[in-house]
């Protein structure tokens, strides 16, 4: 599914346009996207929480110029998925072709 089609999706399920839907979607992920840079996490239950990680300034090795270098400090997106949607994909049977039984 790509984004085109979750817009429609919502847009028929809250019996809006297409265009508001839309809307809603980027403003959304517009503000999860503004909180992780200041370092929020963001919980929405039933789905999972967003967050962010640190890594530490640490010396590694670059498999391109076959030698080590140092890494600067940095901070990543994370996503852990909540214990219902967890459950909910662990638990659904599908055959080969990715459809549920």
């Amino acid at each position: 599914m790509d984004q085109t089609e979750l817009i429609e999706l919502v847009a028929k399920d809250l019996d809006i346009s297409n265009t508001q839907s839309q809307r809603l979607l980027k403003a959304t992920l517009r503000e999860i996207r503004d909180l992780l840079k200041v370092g929020q996490a963001v919980t929405l239950p039933q789905l999972g929480t967003f967050d962010t990680a640190t890594y530490e300034e640490h010396r590694g090795y670059r498999p391109n110029s076959k030698d080590f270098a140092l890494f600067p400090k940095r901070r990543v997106p994370v996503f852990r998925a909540g214990t219902s949607l967890r459950e909910d994909v662990y638990n659904t049977e599908s055959d080969e072709d990715g459809t549920p039984t």
